[in-house]
């Protein structure tokens, strides 16, 4: 968390499983990142992937595990189709 309080963008590296697609985004979104009234910590949490099928999953799980709804709260883009959101987007 220290790393994306003093940064404007932090990369993740890390082995398969290990969090870095559904965790981690969880983590700062419930510490109060992508929400629009934090202040500082407004904006949106961004996660990319290189295919549809893994986009999609991805944003599916974790709409399921914050109980939230996709398209909403969360959403995702393939491509860059206009009007769309980017990435795996958690914002309220």
């Amino acid at each position: 968390m220290e790393a994306v309080a003093e940064s404007d963008v932090v990369l993740l590296c890390g082995e398969t499983g290990s969090g870095k697609t559904t965790q981690v985004p969880q983590f700062l979104y419930e510490a109060g990142y992508g929400h629009p009234d934090a202040g500082s910590r407004r904006g949106m949490v961004g996660v990319t992937q290189p295919r549809r099928v893994a986009a999609v999953a991805m944003a599916q799980r974790v709409a399921h595990e914050l109980n939230m709804t996709i398209g909403a709260e969360v959403a995702y883009q393939v491509g860059c189709a206009a009007g769309s959101r980017a990435g795996f987007v958690l914002a309220e």
